[in-house]
């Protein structure tokens, strides 16, 4: 049986982070951390910096306090990500706003935008294309770190581009040129040829492995943006056939992938394109591919 879903009378912070762990302890699938999801969901309803969080452990929860943490508990139990609760997900110096429609920025894409910024690091002003932008994450930090890039990003989902663009106009950067469409199709013709860095992190996941995800990704994030179709290569195969028509003679492709569909990306590239490797993640595991258009 599921734990109860009622908090403590006369709920205290102390006592209701408390409960809070407890609660998410005793669903068997859904919260991998339940005592650093109390705590975010704890500040969350209060609005208060983590420090005052023990600070003020004694402190009365106030009726609409205890209401909200116990229906943001009880979502979190259900599986709904922990970041559509709280509303938003710190991304390299970004903080984005993200909910239902647009997937999650994980923490190893924020290796994708360091190797990205590497790459278009010995050009003057790069023209950079984020396809598949999704919450911006990508597109927002190269022109937020690089300030003389001109960055399109596109996607195909209307709803994750609303996403992105209430993320541009909250940091301040609305040079980012967002377009709706598949893959590079909604770019602008004058573009063809002339761009120094297409960086993607497309759907890669494959119908069966969406099964096996977590239930926080398999029922709420938009299967859009995870699975690719029977295989996982689909649309990443997509990417680097498009791809090469839009980039200078030496730009780059970058792409994020995940360690079982690596070497597989890795050949697909070398048909056609030069200086192909496939790079790790912080733990060794091979998380970003890429190659250069021959000049």
């Amino acid at each position: 049986m599921p734990p109860s879903t009622d908090l403590p009378p006369a709920p205290t912070v102390a006592s209701g982070l408390r409960w809070a762990e407890r609660f998410l302890s005793g669903w068997p699938e859904g919260v991998a951390s339940p005592a650093v999801d109390a705590e975010v969901l704890v500040l969350c309803v209060l609005g208060v910096p983590r420090s005052s969080l023990y600070a003020d452990a004694d402190r009365a929860l106030s009726p609409p306090e205890a209401r909200s943490l116990a229906d943001l508990v009880r979502r979190r139990a259900a599986g709904e990500p922990l970041q559509y609760l709280t509303g938003h997900q710190p991304f390299r110096h970004l903080d984005l706003a993200v909910g239902p429609g647009v997937l999650v920025p994980r923490p190893e894409t924020e290796m994708v935008v360091e190797r990205a910024l590497a790459l278009i690091g010995p050009v003057a002003s790069p023209r950079v294309v984020d396809v598949g932008t999704g919450s911006g994450a990508i597109a927002l930090s190269v022109a937020f770190e690089c300030p003389s890039a001109s960055v399109w990003a596109s996607d195909i989902s209307s709803e994750a581009l609303g996403w992105a663009r209430r993320n541009a106009a909250a940091h301040g950067l609305a040079r980012v040129t967002f377009v709706e469409g598949d893959l590079l199709s909604p770019l602008p013709e004058w573009l063809l040829g002339s761009v120094d860095l297409v960086v993607a992190n497309p759907p890669y996941l494959s119908s069966a492995a969406l099964e096996a995800a977590a239930p926080d990704v398999r029922d709420h994030e938009p299967v859009v943006a995870l699975v690719s179709g029977p295989t996982g290569l689909e649309v990443p195969s997509r990417v680097v056939a498009a791809a090469h028509a839009w980039l200078r003679p030496g730009g780059w492709l970058l792409m994020e992938t995940w360690p079982g569909q690596a070497e597989a990306l890795v050949e697909l590239l070398e048909g056609s394109y030069g200086e192909v490797a496939a790079r790790p993640d912080l733990a060794g595991s091979l998380r970003m591919v890429e190659g250069r258009r021959p000049a």
